[in-house]
């Protein structure tokens, strides 16, 4: 989390000025790509903003700029992780 503040930080940027996270969900290594979206999750929670998954495919020549033009509704919304309640 750390490295997102300093991210964000150096960028003259924060938490406040971001409206919509894009989280990449593969392909890719499990527990990176896990630990990614659950800081993401966790952020977009506390947040309250809109979170979406999407998919290395999704990028051409790996423009992460194409992600914010592209139609939403074709990525997956908030619910990356279900919650697991135990009783």
């Amino acid at each position: 989390m750390i490295l997102i503040l300093n991210f964000l930080k150096e960028h003259d940027s924060g938490l406040d000025k971001i409206s919509e996270i894009f989280v990449n969900q593969g392909p890719g290594k499990i527990s990176s790509i896990r630990n990614s979206i659950a800081i993401a999750k966790g952020i977009a929670f506390a947040k309250n903003i809109d979170l979406y998954g999407f998919l290395s495919e999704h990028l051409t020549d790996k423009d992460v700029n194409q992600l914010v033009k592209t139609d939403k509704k074709n990525f997956t919304n908030i619910n990356l992780i279900k919650p697991l309640y135990s009783s």
